[in-house]
């Protein structure tokens, strides 16, 4: 099982902007205490809702690394318009977006028990921490 926090940042909208994605592989970490993976990065300047894309795109890329591609994925999301957009109850109608949704679903082709949660923000605060990180390096 690999359970992922991703979040997405931008200061201005559009603005500077970065990601955070922190993830815990339950098959390499029984105890699932520490994270296996960490990842933190500028991205230029976007909108938050492109950071956010650009994070769940990241976190995806994590999973289709894993050479079990037929485990539980659990990712974890507190933006409800990407989770809904990525889950298909809603669609993506904005043209910036369009390319990054049409990466994520060749990604997600790969991944058949792929799960996307929506939760508030303070559940994904290390993943927030390391997107704040990434807008600093």
């Amino acid at each position: 099982m690999l359970v992922i926090l991703c979040d997405g940042s931008s200061k201005g909208n559009p603005g500077p902007a970065s990601i955070g994605v922190i993830a815990w592989d339950r098959a390499n970490n029984p105890r699932i205490i520490y994270p296996t993976y960490r990842y933190s990065k500028d991205i230029g300047i976007r909108t938050n809702m492109e950071a956010e894309w650009q994070a769940l795109l990241q976190s995806l890329i994590y999973a289709c690394s894993k050479e079990d591609k037929t485990q539980e994925v659990y990712i974890f999301c507190d933006s409800q318009t990407v989770v809904k957009q990525a889950n298909g109850v809603w669609k993506v109608k904005h043209d910036n977006i369009k390319p990054l949704s049409k990466s994520f679903l060749g990604l997600k082709a790969q991944l058949p028990r792929l799960h996307i949660f929506w939760v508030p923000r303070q559940l994904v605060y290390l993943a927030d921490k390391a997107a704040q990180k990434g807008v600093k390096e």
